[in-house]
């Protein structure tokens, strides 16, 4: 045993106990400060210590044994330190991720719930709800309403923060109608606007209520404002009022049609650098599958109409671009009123339209393509045409087989005004 006695059990001294351990009196010391050496304090004058041997003995395989910086007391307050530091960051780090994780974001999806619209951020988180007085309208998704341009998330106003523009279309849509609605980002509503109002031809009068059929949002003009476009159809089918609204939805403009325009595009028809707005479906006065091109922020007027008993009283007339029938086919003539387009898109330097012939038969269209000076670039009837041609022949409802002479009539569009004209 290093430096000490091996039978002595009791060392009172400083002394003794660094001649034990085999050091010098100030490495005890140190040793004990540092190290936990088990050195007794004696009462009475100060400075008197004691120390079992044993105890002495035990220390040194406990800690003399062992690497240096293990058997630091002040190591082990270091590193208690540094650790709670650690902790405390890793801590703030996880809370930081936590809540970032699960702050909520911006609207961007949505939910029916019975008469509850709810808005949720694109996680699916909620962010607000509202209860209207009526269910919504049958078949109406969520889904079919963004594809089919009846609702609409985006910065409308320019503050930085996400609205929603939402057709409000009940169950009761044919005695109340439907409407706008543009909420903001914690689903305050900031404005409303409901379609329609009374307007009359010779025969007939029009008084709402009205359906939205369609909506987009475009920048227009010089500053490029973001404008609401919205077309909507008395529920009759006739007519049609199509409106610009404002940011804040004043109307800024409107024309009239005498039909129904239920499918709506943009596209920059003449190269300068402005949309123009495309809307297809049925003119009444004529019987006839229409396109009309108007100028968004030149809205006035009615159209003019072949057959006064459908001309809407009243107005100007309409400030179209441009105008276009689609022929009607034999089988449209004996089983239908008109024809009417079932789609319209704008695709790249093109315009594709089908025309449906037969309101029972979704299949049995005219497909044309226009290019943007909406010339004819190609026209076919479907497979579904020729077959249900043959079928009606073959049931004696139709007295002729299907000729590609008749075939190339369909390709006869009717300008009734076009562009630049």
């Amino acid at each position: 045993m290093a430096g000490g006695e091996p039978n002595r059990k009791e060392l009172t001294s400083w002394k003794e106990i660094a001649e034990y351990l085999g050091v010098s009196v100030r490495t005890a010391q140190k040793w004990e400060a540092g190290l936990g050496l088990p050195v007794h304090r004696l009462p009475g004058e100060k400075g008197r210590v004691s120390a079992e041997a044993a105890e002495l003995e035990r220390w040194k395989r406990e800690t003399l044994g062992r690497p240096h910086w293990w058997a630091s007391v002040r190591f082990f307050r270091v590193y208690a330190a540094v650790a709670s530091v650690l902790v405390v960051v890793a801590g703030g780090v996880f809370l930081g991720g936590y809540l970032t994780s699960n702050r909520k974001g911006s609207p961007a999806r949505f939910r029916f719930e019975f008469k509850s619209l709810v808005v949720t951020d694109e996680s699916g988180r909620e962010l607000w709800r509202k209860s209207f007085e009526d269910p919504f309208g049958p078949g109406i998704t969520p889904e079919s309403m963004l594809r089919y341009r009846q609702a609409w998330f985006g910065d409308l106003d320019g503050d930085g923060h996400v609205e929603l523009l939402f057709t409000y279309d009940p169950v009761s849509r044919l005695k109340n109608g439907s409407f706008l609605i543009c909420f903001s980002d914690q689903g305050k509503e900031k404005w409303r606007f409901v379609p329609g109002r009374v307007v009359s031809s010779p025969a007939e009068s029009f008084p709402p209520p009205y359906q939205i059929a369609q909506l987009a949002v475009a920048g227009l003009g010089k500053d490029q404002a973001k404008r609401v476009l919205v077309t909507s159809q008395h529920l009759t089918w006739c007519p049609n009022q199509f409106v610009t609204l404002s940011s804040r939805g004043v109307v800024l403009g409107e024309y009239w049609h005498s039909g129904q325009l239920g499918h709506m595009d943009l596209a920059d028809l003449e190269g300068d650098g402005a949309d123009e707005v495309l809307l297809a479906g049925i003119n009444n006065g004529y019987k006839a599958a229409t396109l009309v091109v108007l100028d968004p922020l030149n809205l006035g007027g009615a159209s003019l109409e072949e057959d006064g008993a459908y001309q809407l009283e009243g107005f100007a007339p309409g400030t179209e671009k441009a105008r276009l029938l689609f022929p009607r086919s034999c089988i449209n003539r004996k089983f239908e009123s008109y024809n009417g387009v079932s789609l319209m898109a704008v695709q790249g330097d093109s315009i594709k339209i089908d025309v449906n012939e037969k309101r029972q038969d979704a299949d049995a269209v005219v497909a044309y393509r226009l290019d943007k000076h909406l010339r004819l670039v190609h026209f076919a009837v479907s497979d579904r045409f020729r077959a249900l041609h043959r079928e009606l022949e073959a049931a004696g409802q139709l007295d002729h087989a299907l000729t590609e002479s008749e075939v190339a009539e369909l390709g006869k569009i009717r300008v009734l005004k076009g562009l630049g004209r």
